[in-house]
């Protein structure tokens, strides 16, 4: 008897294992779950920012989208490589959307694929690793474990065929089930498309893509007819640009802000911008679009990239240029002049201080001829901000010193932001003193930041949101000028026009024009250009 009752449970418990295998052996059943892994585990902020009212239809409808692109990613001999990248992929906006609250979209993309070794090893920790192994290695080691099937190739095709108009039937009907409700809600909310995973990130891979297969341009497109140098003084010119990263116009002392981040620019006589705009949220698009002859509303990266910007004019109205670099390169904007790439001679843990643009600048400056000098700096680039200043300039404690920021309070985060800014301040007033220790030249500078920084309000940090849903901490930007006694003098400046000028709003798309009017520059184009200098001229 008992033995008859053993077989049975053995069989039993054969037959339950025998079964379990068979069901993970089959490729639709596990595209099934790694569209249910996907959709539950990887999407929390596009759950999070959705109306409870339309909850369970979004979070249906985004199911069967997912199934259908795993379908779509994972056929024939696709199948494991296939499903293993989109895991890997949704694992990876996953972490850094609900830990940054990034959205995912061309220009992240952009950010992430131009990002050096250096800027990258700040996001690397043990919180990533984990999140890893959680969200990515475990179920992409059932990927890796499923058999090969060994039915014919006609049967695997027709059951693919089947399996695939399923997925899509249930798609279109869900589609029309929920879209009376469905379609004015996302209407109205666009941004919730740069939080579905992980359609997000192969919309963001396609416009990459298609961005890369562009036609070459066979030939370099000179703006200006005609550049002409219209000298206002027996005196050279020098003047150094100062391309700042990453800081926000709010906590910029000048601005009014309640920190005294800028202790040594509000001794001085400069020329602050209240109001200004950035062309973009994220480097690899603002510096192109900010030197470019272009503006925001129509800038075009394949345009920039095979026409001359602001500093190839000054190059050919007869300046030496020079571009100095402490940060991760120029976007293409210096590839046709002098640059000198500081950040690859010396080498600092994540990134050298600011100070480095210091170094054999005197000698620089000295050169008795038209020089314009770009130093682009490491700035506040986060998330590792404590590491953008010096013991001497950490004004503000306890600084947070954890990249991830997970040990941090926001009070500490902001302490850390706002020291990187004590650092550009003192580096932007010594290059302001030894500017004006040269009396031999007409010297100047002008500072102006690349974007700005969110640092956790509405749980939002760093930068490289969409434009159009990005805040104002994001946008806009801290830009000021300062020019020598003898500058101002010879170039007849009215100093109550020019501080009408920065009272008023602007944006990077004044950068062109306005530089070759403080360099009293001349250009002979079609092209709409802003300058806001040459109109306060005597």
């Amino acid at each position: 008897m008992n033995t008859g009752v053993e077989n049975l449970t053995n069989t039993s418990t054969k037959s339950a294992v025998e079964y379990a295998q068979a069901l993970f052996s089959n490729r639709y059943v596990i595209r099934f779950i790694v569209a249910m892994w996907i959709t539950l585990t990887c999407n929390t902020v596009f759950y999070e920012n959705l109306n409870e009212n339309v909850l369970v239809s979004a979070g249906l409808l985004l199911f069967a989208l997912n199934w259908l692109i795993i379908s779509i990613f994972s056929v024939g001999r696709l199948f494991k490589p296939g499903l293993i990248l989109l895991i890997c992929i949704s694992a990876s906006v996953e972490y850094f959307s609900t830990r940054f609250g990034i959205m995912m979209d061309y220009g992240m993309l952009q950010n992430v694929l131009e990002t050096d070794v250096k800027e990258a090893a700040d996001l690397i920790n043990f919180r990533l690793f984990f999140h890893f192994l959680v969200y990515a290695a475990l179920p992409s080691a059932l990927v890796l474990f499923v058999p090969t099937p060994k039915s014919t190739i006609k049967r695997r095709v027709l059951t693919y065929t089947g399996n695939f108009l399923l997925v899509l039937g249930l798609l279109g009907t869900l589609a029309f089930m929920h879209y009376q409700t469905l379609s004015g809600y996302f209407r109205m909310n666009k941004e919730q498309r740069y939080y579905a995973t992980p359609l997000n990130a192969i919309s963001a891979i396609k416009s990459h893509v298609k961005m890369k297969l562009k036609p070459k341009a066979t030939t370099f497109t000179q703006i200006a007819s005609s550049v002409a140098f219209l000298p206002f003084s027996e005196k050279p010119t020098v003047f150094v640009l100062v391309l700042g990263e990453t800081v926000r116009a709010d906590h910029f002392g000048l601005n009014g802000y309640e920190r005294n981040t800028t202790p040594n620019l509000s001794k001085l006589p400069v020329y602050n911008f209240k109001d200004v705009s950035s062309c973009g949220t994220a480097t690899a698009h603002s510096v192109p679009c900010m030197f470019s002859w272009m503006n925001k509303a129509n800038y075009d990266e394949f345009t920039a990239k095979n026409s001359e910007n602001v500093i190839d004019i000054v190059k050919r109205a007869g300046f030496d240029v020079i571009w100095r670099d402490n940060n991760s390169g120029c976007k293409g904007v210096c590839s046709r002049v002098k640059t000198e790439k500081l950040y690859e001679v010396v080498t600092c843990e994540d990134g050298c201080p600011d100070e480095l643009l210091l170094e054999g600048l005197p000698k620089l400056l000295e050169q008795k001829k038209n020089t314009l000098i770009v130093l682009h700096q490491q700035g506040s680039h986060g998330p590792a901000y404590f590491r953008r200043s010096q013991q001497k300039h950490k004004t503000f404690l306890p600084e947070c010193e954890d990249e991830t920021f997970a040990t941090c309070s926001q009070q500490e985060i902001i302490n850390a932001y706002d020291n990187s800014l004590v650092e550009t301040d003192a580096m932007l007033s010594s290059v302001i003193e030894l500017l004006d220790k040269q009396k031999d030249v007409n010297t100047g500078l002008l500072y102006v930041s690349d974007h700005g920084e969110s640092l956790g309000e509405n749980g939002v940090y760093l930068h490289g949101l969409p434009y159009a849903f990005a805040p104002s901490s994001q946008t806009h930007i801290p830009m000021l000028f300062w020019l020598s006694d003898n500058y101002q003098k010879d170039v007849k400046l009215d100093r109550t026009c020019l501080n009408e000028i920065t009272a008023k709003p602007t944006s990077h798309d004044a950068l062109f024009g306005s530089l070759l009017g403080l360099l009293s520059i001349d250009i002979k184009t079609e092209k709409q250009t802003t300058d806001l200098v040459t109109g306060c001229r005597g």
